[in-house]
């Protein structure tokens, strides 16, 4: 029974590891709001104001330097998530497109393991001691 155990946790856990086996090629943002710079990331994204510089983004950065990948254009209230893939007969192709309002995801504030655990231990504790004080006293 305990063999049985590891071996449905291992499976569990190596099932976890599968979305980001499959978005290896990487993920990467474009500012529709000024059109030069950047290096792809979030905090500093391409320029891509114009339909040219959107196509030079993804047929020449994306595909032909990256293999593919996801691409967020970034609008100043919405963004445009694009799914782009690199054929066997050497084309770019945009497997999905479509338009969300509000930021990309995964984009917020970036906060460490150790942070977030610090925040639950602590707000336990004020709840435990809130929980002591406002205890009724027996009789």
């Amino acid at each position: 029974m305990k063999k049985v155990r590891l071996v449905v946790v291992f499976a569990v856990l190596l099932a976890l590891l599968i979305p980001f086996t499959v978005q290896a090629a990487g993920t990467f943002y474009c500012s529709a709001s000024f059109s030069n710079g950047g290096n792809g990331s979030y905090t500093s994204p391409w320029g891509c104001t114009n339909q040219q510089e959107l196509d030079y983004v993804i047929n020449t950065l994306v595909c032909n330097r990256y293999g593919g990948g996801v691409l967020y254009r970034i609008f100043p209230t919405s963004y445009v998530y694009y799914d782009i893939v690199w054929t066997a007969g050497q084309t770019c192709t945009i497997r999905f497109q479509a338009e969300y309002p509000g930021y990309p995801p995964n984009t917020g504030v970036n906060l460490p393991a150790p942070v977030i655990a610090a925040l639950a231990v602590a707000g336990a504790l004020v709840l435990g001691g809130v929980g002591l004080f406002l205890r009724r006293k027996t009789a």
